[in-house]
């Protein structure tokens, strides 16, 4: 080979392929990993990538390559199948809030129409990328193969095609028996609990008005509360934890604590390779400061931003979402097991993360137990109101959370 056509292969290469990882990064970052704006970030990306495209035409001109023979287009067809495989895991884990793709440029719509745009460019961008993937694919696939032949080919797309409309279409009429709610306290009937059996830890476990009739307020220096659930429940369809929180601005009573807040958890118990084992579902409150803040000891100047887990699995927005201080909030954490087992995350009645959980995720397993407040950071425990929680045997909809969420009647 030419070492100059070498030369050119190496540099544009190693640019484009920097380019593209940057460009990842600028759609899937999180916000506190920025120091330049996305749009910023996504701009130099695309520059490392028109930068390396020079010369590695002037490489591919240069050397009259051509692809050619079985095995290079062999290999083209099953990378290309694999990246299909990937973009079709970001539409489904992902989905337009799991990532950035207005990279922060400021729309003069409202919050509805930017939420549009947003769903039209993502599904537009990886939903046209999946399906030029998957025929680049095919297309090597068939040049590879000549002799597989027309019928081959098309007993290969068929039932692909046939499944993913049959999921597209599974998903918009999934349908499950609306059960109530396996537990709703509402700390009005009995406090703490309403009657449940419970256990409580620490002292400044207080009934104070909550959104509706009594809330829970819970202190934040290692108190919280177990309360047991009704037994027979499991979460083979999925499971549903909703309610409302009011956090105080107060971060902890100490110089240094936690900086994971949990609010509310379902305790799970599975079957696990012969003996029992307990896994949860549950909402945290992340700590972050902002840059042009730290060192700030206001408690105001504190941001927590939503996050679930499910198992050792966790989701969180890629864009800011803080929860304020004293104002009621409603939270939504979604385990869908449907197809493929996914998490939701609202804030608000509005979904701001989703993800699918991989490793340690509860999969089918009986609801145990729903703890409120901070049992394993005692100097980061969360400090605030808890009323009118939920726990469901089943995932709730998009629009049953924003109806519970009030955005809807």
């Amino acid at each position: 080979m030419n070492p100059n056509v070498r030369r050119d292969l190496i540099i544009g290469g190693a640019v484009v392929a920097f380019g593209l990882g940057l460009l990842g990064f600028a759609f899937f970052g999180s916000d506190e990993s920025f120091r330049a704006p996305r749009w910023a970030v996504a701009a130099a990306a695309i520059g490392f990538i028109v930068g390396g495209y020079v010369p590695l035409r002037h490489a591919e001109q240069a050397s009259g390559f051509r692809l050619r023979g079985k095995y290079p287009f062999l290999a083209v067809a099953i990378t290309c199948f694999f990246l299909f495989l990937a973009s079709v895991w970001v539409l489904i884990a992902m989905g337009p809030q799991g990532t950035a793709v207005t990279l922060d440029v400021p729309l003069p719509v409202s919050e509805a129409a930017e939420r549009w745009i947003r769903a039209i460019i993502f599904y537009g961008l990886f939903g046209g990328g999946a399906v030029a993937l998957f025929a680049a694919a095919m297309y090597a696939l068939n040049r590879a193969l000549p002799q597989l032949g027309r019928t081959t080919f098309i007993a290969i797309v068929a039932p692909i095609a046939g499944l993913m409309a049959w999921v597209a279409i599974e998903v918009q009429v999934q349908t499950i028996p609306p059960h109530p709610p396996v537990m709703w306290i509402t700390f009005d009937k009995r406090f703490p609990s309403d009657g449940y059996v419970a256990r409580t830890v620490g002292r400044e476990l207080i009934a104070k008005p909550g959104r509706k009739g009594t809330g829970l307020f819970a202190g934040g220096n290692g108190d919280w509360i177990d309360i047991d659930a009704p037994p027979g429940f499991d979460t083979s369809h999925g499971l549903t934890l909703e309610f409302w929180m009011r956090r105080e601005n107060w971060v902890n009573p100490y110089a240094k604590g936690g900086r994971t807040q949990q609010v509310a958890a379902v305790d799970l118990e599975l079957d696990y390779k012969g003996h029992a084992e307990t896994r949860q579902l549950a909402f945290v409150m992340d700590l972050t400061l902002p840059r042009e803040r730290v060192g700030a000891v206001l408690p105001e100047h504190y941001q927590f931003r939503p996050e679930a887990r499910a198992g050792d699995a966790r989701i969180a927005s890629s864009r800011a979402v803080t929860i304020p201080a004293q104002q009621w909030t409603h939270v939504g954490v979604v385990y869908d097991r449907f197809l493929v087992d996914r998490m939701r995350l609202y804030v608000d009645g509005r979904e701001v993360a989703r993800g699918m959980p991989l490793g340690s995720a509860p999969g089918l397993a009986h609801i145990r137990m729903v703890r409120i407040g901070t049992a394993a950071e005692r100097n980061g425990a969360y400090r605030g109101m808890v009323d009118e929680l939920k726990v469901y045997a089943r995932p709730l909809s998009e629009d049953e959370i924003a109806t519970d969420a009030g955005l809807r009647r």
